[in-house]
């Protein structure tokens, strides 16, 4: 079944409204507290040795450059559409010794990044971005990921999923139920504008689904880092094997 045009342009234009977002965060409205906890702990687990860090859709990069601070980080690239947010991010991003920034959107930065310099990241990290893609996008994402990994590295994703029963619709309106009557420091005009970019852009998948796309690139089953019972936002962690790649690669 074809799909109409991802609204690119659209999520660019809500994302603008930086402070907005900003709230979201800073409310812990949708877990970054606890997801960034997780993140940081799989880090420093897995990542004693200097790792090269691609972070899509990164916004401001506020809550990652804590994360990131103390660790063996060796570079870090960040890709977004908001001009606003990328500003933010190089002020916040300071204190790290190689930092690139690229205003692009993130699948097209991936397609590019494939055939320039494939197998160049340790660990990839996105950040409720990938609900933005539709479907065929996001198997597109997971092979353009697993191409730029290097072997051992490792593919972060937190996003929102839609629940076993739901559909798109029934997503929506249950995630903006939830978001009227919980988002209370947010004003009238920001909830409406939130409610507009969800019904525009918003393209959530299973749990399951999600899983599935990841392994049938090569990626082995992901391991759960945060998962939020009955709700909307999860963490997850795609490995490549370090013996696997190859193999996989061929079956791609």
């Amino acid at each position: 079944m074809a799909s109409s045009p991802r609204p690119t342009e659209q999520t660019k234009q809500f994302f603008q409204q930086w402070q907005t977002y900003q709230q979201l965060v800073d409310h812990n409205y949708m877990a970054h507290r606890q997801i960034h906890q997780a993140v940081g702990a799989l880090i420093q687990q897995q990542f004693d040795r200097p790792f090269d860090f691609l972070d899509l859709g990164c916004g401001d990069a506020q809550a990652i450059a804590k994360t990131l601070t103390g660790s063996k980080i060796n570079s870090y690239t960040g890709v977004d559409l908001s001009p606003n947010a990328l500003a933010l991010a190089q002020k916040n991003l300071d204190p790290f010794r190689q930092v690139e920034l690229r205003e692009t959107d993130f699948l097209t930065y991936l397609g590019e990044a494939n055939q320039t310099a494939p197998a160049s990241f340790d660990l990839i990290h996105v950040g409720f971005s990938l609900h933005h893609l539709l479907p065929e996008e996001k198997e597109q994402f997971f092979a353009h990921c697993f191409s730029l990994l290097r072997p051992g590295g490792c593919l972060v994703i937190y996003d929102v999923f839609r629940q076993p029963e739901q559909n798109r619709q029934q997503y929506i309106e249950a995630y903006l139920a939830k978001a009227e009557s919980q988002w209370t420091a947010l004003a009238p005009d920001q909830l409406q504008a939130i409610a507009a970019h969800i019904k525009e852009c918003d393209f959530p998948e299973l749990v399951a689904t999600m899983a599935e796309i990841g392994q049938k690139v090569g990626f082995i089953p992901p391991q759960v880092l945060f998962t939020e019972p009955r709700g909307f936002h999860h963490c997850f962690a795609f490995a490549i094997s370090q013996s696997g790649k190859a193999l996989a690669q061929d079956g791609v």
